[in-house]
Parts: C-alpha cells; structure tokens; sequence
C-alpha cells in the first residue's frame, strides 16, 4: 500500500486495512507511507542550508499538524473555539512537564553507580550459591545446557527460547515428520516439542532483531533467551547489546528492567571453522557497563552459572565453548534442577604456590595440562565469570604465590588479561617476584588451515614456556 503519510484520514484508513488483512491470516502488508522532516532537525540544525524556501514551504504546506486541524474544521468535527482550547491545554500539559523536569533537583554525583544492576536480586550473593545434588551418568556441556534449558522453561511460564534454528522445525504441523534440528549445536533439540512453539520458535537471520525482541520482551515482564548462532556473527546485534540492553535500568532509574539472557556458542580449536566460526572477543563485552559476561569451562558450571543467568535480573551475555561441548573431560553427572553458582566467584582447579595463572574457558584445560608437564606448584584460577570477575581470589593467589600468569583465547594486544595484568601491577606490585605475563592469540583472524589455527591461538607450549619463564625469573 502507497500513501500519503502526512494524511492521516488516509494513514488511518490503510493501516486498519493492513492490521485486518494480517490478523485476518492472509499474509504481510507493507505500508509504504510518504512523509516530510519538516523544519530543523535540532537546535544546532539548520535546513535553510540545504533546503532551499520552495522545497521548505512545500513540506510546510503538507504538515500534519495543520492539516488535520484543518480538515476537522472543514469536517465540523471540532469548532475553532474547541480547536484553540485543546491547543492551549496541550501547550498547558507540555509546559508543566517541562517546568517540573526543570525544578527537579540534578542528580547527585554519588549516584553515577547506581542502578547499573538490579538494586534487588544480587546474583553474586550467597542466595545464588546451591550445592549440586548429583543424578545419573556423566553429561556433556551441550547436553547439561539443554536440560537447565528444559528445567527453566518448565519451572518459568515466563521463559521463552529463541534464534535462528533453534526450533526443532519452523512449521510445528510437520513436527511428527522430522527428527527436529534444535539449533546448529543441538543444544535446543527437542524444547519445541515439549513447550510449544509460543515458547520455543525461530526467528529470521537477524541478530539485531534477536536482540531487539530479547529486549522488548524482557523490559515487560518475560525471561526471554535468545541464541546467536555464532559469536562471530553477533555484530549487527552490538547497537541493542551496547546501547539498549544494559542501560534501561540505569537510564530509567531504575524504573524499567532488562533481564535477556543471549546465548552465544564462542571460540576456536575447530580445525578449520575460519574467520566466520572461529573467533573469539569477549573483552568487547566486558567493557559494557551493566551486562554480566559469563564463560563456564564444564558441564557443572555451565549448568550452575546458566540456571543464575536466567533467575537473575540482569542482562547476562552467556558464553559457550563451541570445542568444550563435547569434550570428554569436562562431563558431569546432572546437579539438581536448583543448583546454582554465584557470579564473580571464580574457581581454584589446582592449588599451588609458586605461579599464579587467571585463565577461563578452552584454555583451562589447556593450563591444567601445562601446569602438569612443568610438575610444579603451580595454582590454576578458573575465572567463569567475566564481569564480574572474582578480584579477591586472584589478589590472595597472587600474594601467595608472587608470580602471575594471565592466559586466554582472544587476542593479546588490549584482551582482557590486559586489564588484570593492569590492576595486578597497580595494587599488587609490592608482592610481586617477577613481572606480570600475559598468554593469547596473535593479533590477527583464526585461519581456515587447521596448522594456522594451531599458530594462532594459544597451546600448551604456549603456557609452559611462560610459566618456566615466570618461575625461573
């Protein structure tokens, strides 16, 4: 449909005909309306510089404003004397408004902090901490994901789950034909046909749109979790993830919430998942001020930290290791459908001594075997939580040990290790024995040659000539 948008007899007219034909299920309506910009975009703004006064009094002889006045005078609809009251009462509404946004007093410094998170449910609280009460065989990371999903969405009428693929079929009367795909790693398989494709369903190839329905959803009332399929492909979600999602609340102070869960499969060692499947980039993450970041390394943390991701209320962007979920080691049997860990809190896999290493995801693992070879006393910290990341842990490993290791998949130069390394030099100095060392990838793409790869991101011998550099200094 093509109209004139300044109409609004007209823009009435054909938007209630296209609400009707789609309500109706007869398909999509565009609605290609014609409109104007007329008058100065804003106070630094002005259009006579590139407007000239014919195209300028053209767009002000189309202004709806004194268009449809205009045409309810003409309709008999309104007389002049009820036209100007509605005007003056109008002009009465918008200068209170404004006279009571200017005598408000200006916010005081000390609340530049405030409302960043949920002022209420606290998810690095001991309320978030739950033992595990363990049930059946081992399980994988992606199958201990797709049973917390399952326990959420049963317990949670609120949750809903979706993104590209992650439906076990977009059309449900074809359901009892197909085996289901349930998203490109499986870790969605079967949600649909168990909850309803209301609450488990696809969505176009849009990671904007992904971001934005997560927020419009969450912002009244729902616990959507929404899937990115790769995190390499995330970037045309970064306006809503940087400029929508974690500010609502500061913004509104505290009048409106953001709880979105956004799950991302993350990382390499996929000999041969290239440029497009392989990268990693958390650190542009956690520079956001008012999103939690997390990155579980097993199947038992994904579990806990996945389970606080959803109760909590706060965005959380949730990271998940595309090489861990299937990984042997990592398995764990099931720990309960209330198990939870509390962000911020990171965990010491081996306790050591003599070197310090901060590491989080794939390279875990790796450490760990590093650590091994070298048959030192070597502690190993397994972060989980990004932002926040547990401080404490790290000052009291490092004040034992003097020596320090930062190690992580993304690229060195201005990673997030910079930043521990930073803070460790600036408040740890006096316990240090030898200088602060970091470990990534080179600064450059994951290549598609599964060698390259190997050259590019960091491996065990990687770490074990930095930790005999460290503990021979």
């Amino acid at each position: 449909m093509e109209i004139d948008g300044t109409d609004f007899g007209a823009s009435f007219a054909a938007m209630t005909e296209a609400v009707s034909h789609c309500r109706g299920g007869l398909g999509p309506v565009l609605v290609h309306a014609h409109c104007i910009r007329p008058y100065s975009h804003s106070l630094s703004d002005d259009e006579r510089f590139y407007k000239s006064e014919s195209e300028r009094a053209a767009e002000a002889d189309r202004d709806p404003l004194i268009l449809f006045p205009r045409s309810l005078l003409q309709e008999g609809l309104i007389t002049e004397r009820e036209l100007s009251e509605l005007m003056q009462e109008v002009d009465r509404e918008v200068q209170d408004a404004a006279d009571y946004a200017l005598q408000a007093p200006p916010p005081a410094k000390n609340t530049a902090l405030q409302f960043l998170y949920s002022p209420k449910v606290d998810p690095t609280s001991a309320v978030f901490h739950r033992e595990p009460e363990f049930t059946g065989e081992p399980r994988t990371m992606v199958d201990s994901i797709t049973l917390t999903l399952y326990e959420e969405l049963q317990a949670n009428p609120r949750v809903v789950v979706f993104g590209e693929d992650v439906a076990d079929c977009s059309r449900p009367a074809l359901l009892p034909e197909v085996k289901g795909k349930g998203g490109v790693f499986k870790t969605t398989q079967g949600l649909q046909r168990q909850f309803g494709s209301d609450r488990v369903f696809n969505t176009p190839i849009a990671e904007a749109g992904i971001v934005g329905r997560a927020i419009g959803m969450a912002t009244r009332g729902m616990k959507p979790v929404a899937e990115i399929q790769f995190f390499d492909y995330i970037w045309p979600a970064m306006m809503q993830l940087r400029d929508e999602l974690p500010v609502l609340r500061w913004r509104s102070n505290n009048g409106f919430a953001c709880p979105a869960v956004i799950r991302v499969p993350i990382g390499g060692y996929l000999t041969g998942g290239s440029i497009y499947h392989s990268q990693s980039g958390e650190v542009a993450f956690t520079h956001i001020p008012g999103l939690r970041v997390v990155f579980p390394s097993n199947a038992l943390d994904a579990v806990g930290l996945l389970r606080t991701a959803i109760r909590c209320d706060d965005p959380v962007l949730f990271l998940e290791h595309k090489k861990l979920y299937r990984e042997p080691y990592n398995r764990s049997p099931h720990p309960g459908a209330d198990f939870m860990i509390p962000f911020g809190k990171a965990k010491i896999v081996r306790p050591g001594d003599k070197l310090t290493v901060v590491t989080y995801g794939a390279v875990v693992e790796k450490a760990l075997r590093a650590a091994t070879e070298i048959a030192a006393s070597i502690e190993v910290i397994d972060l989980r939580t990004l932002a926040p990341y547990d401080w404490e842990t790290i000052a009291t490993s490092v004040k034992k040990t003097s020596r320090v290791l930062i190690a992580h998949e993304d690229v060195l130069s201005w990673g997030y290790g910079a930043e521990i390394a930073a803070r460790v030099a600036d408040e740890l100095f006096g316990h240090l024995d030898a200088p602060v060392k970091r470990v990534g990838a080179l600064d450059t793409w994951v290549g598609y040659s599964p060698e390259l790869e190997d050259a590019i991101l960091p491996q065990v011998d990687d770490l074990v000539r930095a930790m005999r550099s460290l503990l021979a200094y």
